[in-house]
């Protein structure tokens, strides 16, 4: 493959936070984000949920190829390949809050894919390149289930017109309290360090690594995460709340 392609530049052998990969990728990002909710904001009801099953039905099954391609023999890795971490669940639950249309995924959908698998475009992890060889799934999986996570969170604000309620808040926060919880017992039994709140030696990769040690390191990442979320209760402020509730529907 090499010889056929000649020497490939290195960008597009291996990804380094804050190159111009990462530049374009979250450019694109944004002005595809803009763009699509721009125009699925004038659309009536019924497409509208047309898009939304179509996309919900994409996203979870990319979501499961993704999952399927960590888990095989080549590819697995104890520290990663595991679907445990917060971004790894949401892209499962972000398109399944777009097929149910039930007002506590979407809360889901909207409090953590904002809170934090926004981290993926701020502050990303290095890997394979776009054209590596052997794990250039990875390198697309990783970007393509993180932009769609994010992308369904600012839908839900921006074209079905969400804002957050106090109860919406709170059952968010139980949700996230129990997952950190469950996470960090599993993290000590296994000596892995998923979401971030194991044992593991900080690579200062991540935010999470600033934090100082573990067992503190845990509770200072429930905390700011925590707070994180009641700042998202600022989006009850933004105007043209929940003017389209055709999938937005008060059951729990």
């Amino acid at each position: 493959m090499t010889e056929i392609l000649g020497e490939l530049p290195e960008w597009s052998e291996s990804f380094v936070p804050f190159s111009a990969t990462h530049g374009i990728v979250t450019l694109a990002f944004l002005v595809g984000t803009i763009a699509l909710c721009h125009s699925l904001s004038g659309l009536r009801d019924s497409p509208r949920r047309s898009f939304e099953l179509f996309a919900g039905l994409w996203g979870f099954g990319f979501a499961v190829l993704y999952a399927a391609w960590w888990l095989f023999p080549t590819n697995f890795d104890a520290n990663r390949s595991l679907p445990l971490h917060v971004c790894d669940v949401m892209s499962f639950l972000s398109p399944f809050s777009l097929l149910s249309g039930r007002r506590r995924y979407a809360s889901f959908a909207v409090f953590f894919g904002l809170a934090f698998c926004t981290q993926a475009f701020v502050k990303p992890l290095a890997g394979p390149g776009p054209l590596h060889l052997a794990k250039w799934a990875q390198f697309w999986g990783f970007w393509i289930t993180h932009a769609m996570v994010v992308f369904v969170s600012v839908y839900w604000v921006w074209v079905r017109g969400f804002r957050p309620r106090w109860s919406d808040f709170r059952l968010a926060s139980i949700v996230a309290w129990v997952y950190v919880g469950a996470i960090f017992l599993f993290d000590a039994a296994t000596g892995l360090n998923y979401v971030y709140v194991g044992r593991g030696t900080p690579t200062g990769e991540t935010f999470a690594d600033e934090l100082g040690p573990w067992p503190l390191r845990a509770l200072w990442i429930a905390l700011i995460g925590q707070t994180v979320l009641l700042a998202l209760m600022l989006l009850r402020l933004l105007p043209g709340g929940e003017l389209k509730r055709t999938s937005i529907d008060s059951r729990a």
